[in-house]
């Protein structure tokens, strides 16, 4: 059950932060979530719900919620975690742990290295 919850976590995660981007954009916000969590199952949910960590987690519709059931991007999200959380796909963002969109500045980019750009979102790694 554990791994199910863990699962679902990162789908949301993925499907919320990424799901108009191309499938290496998804992967790389799927593993920006497990470098958080230490590829640690039992931290993926504790990360992708830490306060003000990813936005969609803050919106006032319930974060829990799920995604329709036939939604393309959902299902793709769900598979995507599944095998990210397997093992089955590598790293794309060279150990990243923070991301945001171009459209963004937030000030604490500065206190990282930027290490890839993917898609609409840039990705960096302590330093």
């Amino acid at each position: 059950m554990l791994v199910q919850g863990a699962i679902l976590c990162l789908a949301l995660n993925i499907y919320h932060e990424a799901r108009g981007e191309p499938l290496i954009g998804q992967i790389a916000v799927g593993t920006v979530t497990m470098n958080r969590a230490k590829w640690d199952v039992k931290e993926i949910c504790p990360v992708v719900y830490a306060p003000k960590q990813f936005s969609w987690t803050s919106l006032k519709k319930n974060p829990h919620s799920h995604p329709p059931a036939h939604d393309k991007s959902w299902q793709r999200a769900q598979e995507l975690a599944n095998r990210i959380i397997n093992g089955e796909v590598e790293d794309v963002t060279k150990g990243a742990t923070y991301f945001h969109a171009h459209r963004v500045k937030p000030g604490w980019r500065h206190a990282f290295e930027r290490t890839v750009v993917i898609g609409n979102h840039i990705f960096y790694a302590s330093r």
